[in-house]
């Protein structure tokens, strides 16, 4: 949804409006859940699943870009860091990104390239705001 905001056109005020209202339910939803180490388990509201480090990137990322593009309270930026910190703690020697729901499965943690690619737009967006 953050990249679809980004994407429309000024004249779709309306449909930008509800979509910025959709993340911003998601975020508030997601960040109720999130742990003291800045993840979330597989499950959202479900600690008996394993932790996972994909949607700390997400959210981040989806935090980053409203801040930026003006559309997100600031406020969420220590929440936006605090996730963003836990999933660069996650990048082993080699660069992958450990922790996210592994492929090809998906049913537990490991490495998939949808983790790998939210780290690159995570620290893309962290880049854009950040200068």
């Amino acid at each position: 949804m953050t990249r679809v905001l980004r994407a429309l056109p000024e004249g779709m005020a309306t449909e930008k409006k509800r979509l910025r209202g959709y993340v911003k339910d998601v975020l508030d939803g997601c960040l109720r859940h999130r742990r003291p180490d800045g993840l979330f388990h597989d499950v959202v509201d479900d600690p008996k699943t394993f932790v996972e480090t994909n949607l700390g990137q997400m959210l981040s990322y989806a935090i980053l870009r409203g801040v930026k593009a003006g559309w997100l309270d600031g406020s969420y930026l220590k929440e936006a860091e605090a996730m963003r910190r836990a999933a660069r703690s996650k990048v082993d020697g080699l660069g992958y990104v450990q922790g996210v729901c592994g492929s090809p499965t998906f049913e537990k943690p490991g490495v998939a390239t949808e983790g790998q690619a939210f780290f690159i737009l995570m620290e893309a967006a962290a880049r854009d705001l950040n200068g």
